[in-house]
């Protein structure tokens, strides 16, 4: 097992045996990260690279920045509105 603490914010990707066949989040500073050795996990300094690579693994451009597949804010250091996104004309 793996353990530290996040010294920046950074977002992460990691598969895993789920449906997708693998998660993404946000990490804060001071954050403890574990990590087992069965998965190994890449970190992303920012959101765009983040979301090059879960559209990769999924297969549909834009599918990270749909509103329902977004990281939400907070954890996500880039401040969003979940609402504004489904409702952008109100």
């Amino acid at each position: 097992m793996s353990h530290f603490t996040s010294t920046k914010p950074f977002f992460i990707l990691t598969g895993v045996p789920n449906a997708r066949g693998f998660v993404y989040s946000a990490n804060t500073v001071g954050a403890d990260v574990d990590c087992s050795e069965d998965y190994v996990f890449t970190e992303y300094d920012t959101e765009s690279e983040l979301a090059d690579a879960v559209d990769a693994l999924i297969g549909q451009v834009g599918w990270y920045w749909e509103c329902d597949n977004r990281i939400p804010y907070p954890p996500n250091p880039n401040e969003w509105s979940y609402t504004d996104c489904v409702y952008p004309d109100e």
